[in-house]
């Protein structure tokens, strides 16, 4: 059983069949909210709505008792897969084409009519993780992944809703969403330009301690502030320097710390900035798999 319990979908079902060293005269019981449902050693669970279902199961046998606990999380997946998408490309969410990209009640905008001006989301399911390789603005750095759309998100400026949000002001609890860096930006941090250093850089006596931050809020229907959660894409701080790392692969963050939201602000930060405070960082990252517990 996976540490955290076991994730299922409405109307997904699962059988339970915990696995018995010692079954001479055992009797079973299976308990929910303290009420005991069954005494079968098996037991069909079928996920009928969002939430958190904990199963007790008790082993009793001449030589004593066990109890088991079976956590199952019903959840509702918003994976992009629902949006139709030609396979190796992508798709802008522009206020020119459709507007936003609106998948499973959520609405992801963005800004722009053109490559050249779009910031906010993009549909895409191009990954790469060549070194040599020009890479598209938007690629995921991780390992492929068959038939997977995902988003690709460019923070916008300042003024600009820089997140996603549920339509007709409905509020959830999150209990987490993937990310990964994009391969240009991950490429940029590794080997940096003639004008931006590389992540670590000592050269000219520079500081090396280079990070590149999500900032994850989260907000409820008023417009007020329910939590915060943070996930470095990259952090070179590390006193032993073997430490240091750039995200390459899906990453799980966890927003349960954010409380039943109805928008969800993505804030980029970084390091590498210019004078006048402008981030030099390419702000671009994948994201994929939100899902909600209710």
């Amino acid at each position: 059983m996976p540490d955290e319990g076991f994730e299922l979908e409405v109307n997904d079902s699962l059988l339970l069949s915990p696995k018995i060293t010692y079954e001479v005269n055992a009797s079973y019981t299976w308990l929910l909210n303290d009420q005991e449902i069954s005494t079968e050693k098996e037991l069909l669970h079928i996920s009928k709505e969002l939430g958190k279902t904990n199963y007790q199961f008790v082993v009793r046998t001449d030589y004593g008792s066990d109890t088991l606990s079976i956590l199952i999380s019903t959840i509702q997946l918003i994976d992009f897969n629902d949006l139709i998408l030609a396979e190796n490309t992508y798709q802008l969410a522009t206020p020119d084409e459709n507007g936003a990209l609106v998948s499973e009640g959520a609405v992801f905008p963005g800004y722009g009519s053109t490559e050249q001006t779009w910031t906010g989301f993009a549909l895409s399911n191009l990954y790469s993780q060549s070194i040599t390789e020009e890479p598209s603005p938007f690629s995921a750095f991780a390992p492929a992944a068959a038939k997977n759309n995902f988003l690709i998100y460019l923070q916008p400026m300042a003024d600009q809703n820089a997140g996603f949000a549920f339509e007709n002001g409905a509020m959830h609890q999150l209990s987490s969403l993937s990310v990964t860096n994009s391969t240009l930006t991950y490429l940029l941090m590794l080997y940096g330009t003639d004008d931006i250093p590389r992540f670590g850089d000592t050269t000219d006596g520079r500081d090396p301690l280079d990070w590149f931050l999500l900032s994850i809020e989260g907000y409820d229907a008023d417009g007020n502030k329910t939590g915060e959660v943070e996930f470095y894409l990259a952090d070179y701080r590390f006193e032993n320097k073997k430490r240091n790392y750039l995200i390459k692969e899906w990453s799980a963050v966890d927003l349960n710390p954010l409380g039943r939201v109805n928008e969800v602000r993505l804030i980029l930060s970084s390091s590498q900035n210019t004078e006048s405070g402008e981030i030099q960082t390419l702000p671009l990252i994948a994201i994929d798999n939100i899902k909600i517990i209710e």
